[in-house]
């Protein structure tokens, strides 16, 4: 017996009514306390999962984020500091005497002092490279030696920021890049060229203090690059971690050298004020940002997420372990509670076989006596065994009755089939007194119509029929019709020989033809050819062609317009009922590529049948 299923059943529900009728109760308790226990591992394993994925989140997050406030600090004293000698020294009044000297027009100013004074600063600052003090048009100091790329005034002119420099009303500015040159810069700017070495350098314009408006000219402080490189170096946290100092724009000021350049990721999203794990290009990335409180600048720093979690890696391998050993112990324990759960009912399943014959050995009546005592669903279903065992002898007697009387009916039945054998021999004696009297015409008809009604009534309650039979049927209405339009019907008959057996739906030529008669050779003052065609190869094909012409194909077409699953095709038109009926009964019981099409030429009006090739009548 084939299972039902309700469509509303939770998928629970589907899988039990799936499972194979021989697979035994204790095991489908067993595999009800799986299924059970199914989700419940499956939602702790996902809460766990995602858990561990949001510690392991915060942990790293948190760890970059101590990383970046370690190196937010140091990067904040260097600045801080920096800051402070330049202004010290602007101020300083033997570096005052000094320019004010050179600014006087002295050539050689005395800059012993000086010297002196600038040395001490660098002695003890080894993130400080070097040190130049310049006029208004020429170098008057610099700790580096005359005439380098950093001493030189025409080369300071050439720098691409001399000229923001000039223009600027700061009190002090801070310059990426500051060795390069304009044209350098710019193709560096345009990716023309690689990335340069970047050299940090403060730069602050050299006021007398005499009146704080005379420009006496300008000082300037390079960072070392090793040593803020040695900074990046420090940080032990991913292979190709990027550290970025933005000013108050998102310029990138300094940053570290790295295999991998991640700045993309600043450029194509906002920048967090904390730590956030961003995708990007397929990757996820650890960024974190902190403000180094100095002009609004950001150090940020971006890792790669998968150089950071490797602690996640184990943790989630624990996870699974851990998840394993607990399916192993409900496993057990599952099999352990449906065999006690099981054992009564098996029991109870045995002593039910007895009651049809079978005889098993292991059952008592102790034990009957037990199951009758109790008082749970197991005595319950125990008594209505019992209940049930007198009801179907009760439906025996009944259903005895009800055969006999069946019976009685199928004999009513056969009887009322004899009457049409009656109405045979009426045709037949007619048809031998036609004979006798000569009528052969009348003798023709009735022997057609005798066909006719005999092909008709064959008891048969299949939906198809042999394509010979119907041939038969057709060719026997033809005749009917031939002595009806006499002269003004003419038709023949296109069939492969041999007539192949095949069959097709019951009844569905004779309507057809019959339209063909009436409103196509009908409607012909001097009548018309009527010729029926079939061809087999991998579909039916019966062609009904006449040569009547009035007909509407746009009628004809919206008449034939049905799909089962269509619910505005549905009803039936008012018109042509006879068409549509048959044109419905082939696509419903043949399929939706199946059915009638009605085409003209110029001188014929053509009805195609389409069907498949069936070799059986079921």
């Amino acid at each position: 017996m084939k299972k039902k299923h309700n469509g509303k059943h939770f998928p629970f529900f589907y899988i039990f009514n799936r499972l194979s009728d021989s697979v035994s109760f204790t095991q489908r308790l067993f595999l009800s306390f799986i299924f059970i226990a199914i989700p419940v591992m499956a939602t702790l394993f996902i809460g766990s999962f995602f858990f561990l994925q949001t510690s392991t989140h915060q942990s790293i997050e948190q760890t970059q984020a101590i990383e970046v406030q370690k190196l937010n600090t140091q990067l904040l004293a260097i600045v801080n500091d920096v800051e402070n000698v330049s202004r010290e020294m602007v101020y300083n009044s033997d570096v005052q005497e000094f320019m004010q000297d050179a600014a006087a027009g002295d050539p050689y100013p005395e800059d012993h002092k000086t010297a002196y004074y600038v040395n001490g600063f660098i002695a003890n600052r080894d993130y400080i490279n070097s040190i130049v003090l310049t006029g208004m048009n020429h170098t008057l100091f610099s700790t580096e030696l005359a005439y380098t790329n950093v001493s030189s005034f025409q080369n300071i002119q050439g720098k691409w920021w001399f000229p923001s420099l000039e223009e600027t009303a700061d009190s002090y500015q801070w310059y990426p890049y500051a060795l390069l040159d304009t044209k350098t810069y710019q193709s560096q700017e345009n990716n023309e060229i690689p990335n340069q070495i970047n050299t940090l350098m403060l730069t602050r314009p050299v006021f007398s203090v005499a009146d704080y408006r005379t420009q006496l000219g300008y000082l300037m402080i390079y960072l070392d690059d090793e040593y803020i490189q040695n900074l990046w170096r420090q940080i032990s946290f991913g292979d190709t971690t990027n550290v970025f100092l933005m000013d108050t724009d998102n310029n990138i000021i300094i940053s570290n050298v790295s295999m991998k350049d991640y700045s993309g990721i600043l450029q194509e999203h906002l920048i967090p004020d904390e730590s956030e794990i961003i995708s990007w290009e397929n990757e996820n990335y650890v960024v974190t940002c902190s403000s180094l409180n100095h002009n609004r600048w950001k150090l940020c720093m971006i890792t790669p997420y998968s150089e950071v979690n490797h602690n996640a890696s184990v943790l989630m391998g624990e996870l699974v372990l851990m998840i394993a050993v607990i399916i192993l112990i409900l496993f057990l324990m599952s099999r352990y509670s449906a065999n006690n759960m099981a054992r009564p009912v098996i029991s109870l399943s045995k002593l039910m076989d007895t009651y049809h014959g079978y005889d098993d050995k292991t059952i008592d009546e102790h034990q009957i006596s037990i199951y009758k005592a109790r008082t749970d669903e197991i005595g319950q279903m125990y008594r209505s065994y019992e209940q049930l065992e007198d009801r179907l002898n009760t439906l025996i007697q009944e259903n005895y009755v009800k055969n006999i009387e069946k019976k009685d009916a199928e004999l009513a039945l056969l009887q009322s089939q004899i009457n049409p054998h009656f109405l045979y021999n009426t045709l037949d004696s007619i048809n031998w007194i036609a004979l006798t009297n000569g009528q052969d015409e009348i003798s023709e008809m009735i022997t057609a119509l005798s066909d006719t009604f005999r092909l008709s009534l064959m008891k048969n309650n299949s939906p198809f029929t042999e394509l010979n039979q119907e041939i038969r049927y057709i060719q026997s209405y033809l005749v009917l019709q031939k002595f009806r339009y006499e002269d003004r019907l003419t038709y023949d008959f296109d069939l492969p020989e041999p007539l192949p057996h095949i069959f097709i739906p019951r009844f569905i030529l004779q309507p057809i033809i019959e339209n063909a008669l009436k409103h196509g050779i009908g409607q012909l003052e001097r009548g018309g050819r009527l010729k029926i065609s079939i061809s087999i190869d991998d579909y039916t094909r019966i062609n009904i062609l006449n040569d009547g012409t009035n007909i509407n194909l746009v009628k004809m077409q919206r008449l034939l317009a049905f799909d089962p699953n269509d619910q505005t095709l549905l009803n039936f038109e008012n018109e042509g009922y006879g068409v549509q009926n048959i044109n419905r009964r082939i696509k419903l019981i043949c399929g939706t590529d199946y059915g009638l099409t009605y085409t003209k030429t110029d001188s014929q009006t053509v009805c195609t049948i389409l069907l498949p090739v069936r070799t059986s009548g079921v």
